[in-house]
C-alpha cells in the first residue's frame, strides 16, 4: 500500500481518482489547491504524487519544485487538460516521471502508478545496497576446532531455510567475549543465506546517543523534534529485504527495548513523529558480550525481548579455547598484512609462534589481528618480528600477561607518580584494550558512562 498525494481543482475528477486508486489498496491524500498540497507535503509521508498543472492559486510546476526539495525520492506524475511541448519539457526538467493528458484513462493511470511505485522501490533498494556494499568487505571464518565447526553447521542450516520475506527468518543472538568476531559472524550469516544481495546494516547500540537511537532505527518526519529539518528514513526501511545487525544489544535503553520488541512482533515500524506504519521486512541478528539471561532476571534487560532474540543462539568461543586455530589465524593475518604492506615473503620463526601461543589473548581474535599487523609493520628482512621486542615509543608491541593489583609497584622517588597521571595511564590502557569502546571501558573500570566521559574530558583523552 502506498500513500499518494492527488492534486486537482476539478472535484469530480479528484474524487474519481481517489476512489479508483483506493480500490488498488492505496491511501490517497486529495488536495484541491496548491497551498493545500504543500501543507500535505510538509506533514505527511508520501510515496507518490499526481499533480495537475493548471491550478487556481499555485502552479502545479511550483508544487513539483517544492516536492523535489522536500522529498526528492518521491515519483511524480503530471496531468493537464492543456498539454503542450513546453510544459511537458519543463515538468521533466523539474523531475516529473511522466506527463498524462486529460481526460485520463483510468486503466492506463493504474498501470503507470504501479510501474512507477515498483521502479521507486527498486531504486531505493539498489541505492541502499550500493551504499552498504561500498563500505563492506567480504570476510571468512577461519577455524577448524570443534566449537567453530558447530557454529558453521548452524549457519549452514540457517542458509537453507526457504523464505519469501526477510522477516520470516528467525532472529539470531550471538554471544561471546569482546573481540571473538561476533560482527564477522553476523556478516557471514548474511552473506551465506538468501539475503546476500540485499543490504546488511550494522548498528552499535552503545555508540548511539539515547535520544537519537530511535530516529536512527525507525526514521523521523520533518519537524518531529528539534533539529529534524527534513524527513529521514530509518535503517529498518533502508535495509528492507536484508539484515540489521544490532551489536552490543545489551546496552540498548529499556525504552528502546520495548519499541524494538513491538517491531519484532508486529513486523511494522513507525517513524518518530509519524502516523503511518511501514513494513519491517528485515532479519534481525543481535550480539552481546553480556550475560543477557542474568540481565533479564535483574531487570536491566527485558526478558521477553531476550527470549524473542534468542530463537537461534550462537556462542563464539574465546581464542584461548580454540587450540590449534591460533596457528591458522596467525598464518591468516600474516598473509593479509604482508600483502597489504608489500612484505610478501615473511617467514614465521618457531620462536615467534611459541611466544604467540604462550599468551592468553584477553582481547581474543581482534587483539591477535592488531598484534600481527604491528609485527608485520616492524619486521625487516624475511622474518616476522617478535611480539616482545621491547621497543620504546608508541609503536611498541609488548606481549605479556596482566599483573595482579598487589603486584603493581609505584616509584615515589620520581615526580611522575601523581594520582592524575596514574589515572590517565590506566584509562588510556583500557581504551587501547577495548579499541576505544567507551561503554566497555566504563564496565571494565567500574564506572558509569557519564563518569568515564567526565574523566576523559578532564584528562584530555
Amino acid at each position: 500500500m502506498a500513500q499518494i498525494l492527488i492534486l486537482d481543482d476539478e472535484i469530480p475528477l479528484l474524487q474519481s481518482l481517489t476512489l479508483e486508486l483506493g480500490r488498488g489498496g492505496h491511501r490517497c491524500l486529495p488536495a484541491e489547491t496548491g497551498a493545500e498540497a504543500l501543507r500535505i507535503i510538509k506533514s505527511e509521508s508520501i510515496d507518490m504524487a499526481i499533480l495537475d498543472v493548471q491550478l487556481p492559486d499555485i502552479d502545479g510546476l511550483e508544487v513539483l519544485r517544492s516536492l523535489r526539495q522536500e522529498l526528492p525520492e518521491v515519483p511524480v506524475l503530471m496531468v493537464t487538460a492543456f498539454a503542450s511541448v513546453d510544459s511537458a519539457v519543463e515538468a521533466m526538467k523539474e523531475g516529473a516521471l511522466d506527463y498524462l493528458e486529460k481526460p485520463l484513462d483510468l486503466e492506463e493511470l493504474n498501470l503507470v502508478v504501479e510501474r512507477e511505485l515498483e521502479n521507486a522501490e527498486m531504486r531505493r533498494l539498489v541505492g541502499a545496497h550500493e551504499r552498504v556494499s561500498a563500505l563492506s568487505e567480504r570476510k571468512t571464518i577461519v577455524g577448524e576446532c570443534a566449537p567453530i565447526q558447530q557454529v558453521l553447521e548452524v549457519v549452514e542450516q540457517l542458509s537453507q531455510i526457504p523464505i519469501d520475506k526477510a522477516a520470516e527468518l528467525p532472529t539470531v543472538l550471538i554471544g561471546g567475549e569482546t573481540g571473538v568476531g561476533k560482527d564477522l559472524l553476523a556478516r557471514y550469516i548474511h552473506e551465506k543465506g538468501s539475503l546476500s544481495r540485499f543490504p546488511f546494516l550494522q548498528v552499535n547500540c552503545s555508540g548511539l546517543p539515547k535520544d537519537l537511537i530511535e530516529s536512527e532505527l525507525f526514521g523521523h518526519e520533518k519537524g518531529s523534534f528539534t533539529g529534524a529539518s527534513q524527513q529521514k528514513q530509518g535503517l529498518f526501511e533502508v535495509a528492507a529485504g536484508g539484515t540489521i545487525f544490532l551489536d552490543e544489544i545489551g546496552d540498548m535503553p529499556l525504552e528502546m527495548q520495548t519499541k524494538l520488541l513491538n517491531v519484532l512482533e508486529t513486523k511494522k515500524v513507525r517513524r518518530v513523529g509519524g502516523t503511518r506504519e511501514y513494513s519491517a521486512d528485515v532479519r534481525i541478528i543481535a550480539a552481546t558480550n553480556q550475560n543477557l539471561e542474568q540481565a533479564s532476571r535483574d531487570g536491566s534487560f527485558r526478558s521477553d525481548l531476550y527470549y524473542r532474540l534468542k530463537v537461534v543462539s550462537i556462542t563464539l568461543p574465546a581464542l584461548r579455547d580454540r587450540g590449534a586455530d591460533l596457528d591458522l589465524l596467525v598464518d591468516h593475518f600474516v598473509d593479509i598484512h604482508a600483502k597489504r604492506y608489500r612484505k610478501d615473503h615473511l617467514q614465521i620463526p618457531d620462536s615467534v609462534r611459541e611466544e604467540l601461543r604462550s599468551y592468553s589473548w584477553p582481547g581474543n581474535v581482534r587483539e591477535l589481528a592488531h598484534t600481527i599487523e604491528r609485527m608485520v609493520l616492524i619486521s625487516s628482512g624475511d622474518t616476522l618480528a617478535s611480539p616482545a621486542l621491547n621497543l620504546q615509543g608508541e609503536g611498541a608491541v609488548v606481549v605479556r600477561g596482566p599483573m595482579a593489583l598487589e603486584d603493581i609497584q609505584f616509584d615515589f622517588e620520581k615526580d611522575s607518580c601523581t594520582l592524575a597521571e596514574v589515572e590517565t595511564h590506566l584509562i588510556q590502557q583500557a581504551l587501547d584494550f577495548k579499541d576505544g569502546n567507551v561503554s566497555e571501558v566504563a564496565r571494565l573500570l567500574g564506572l558509569t558512562r557519564g563518569a568515564l566521559r567526565h574523566r576523559l574530558d578532564k584528562r584530555g583523552l
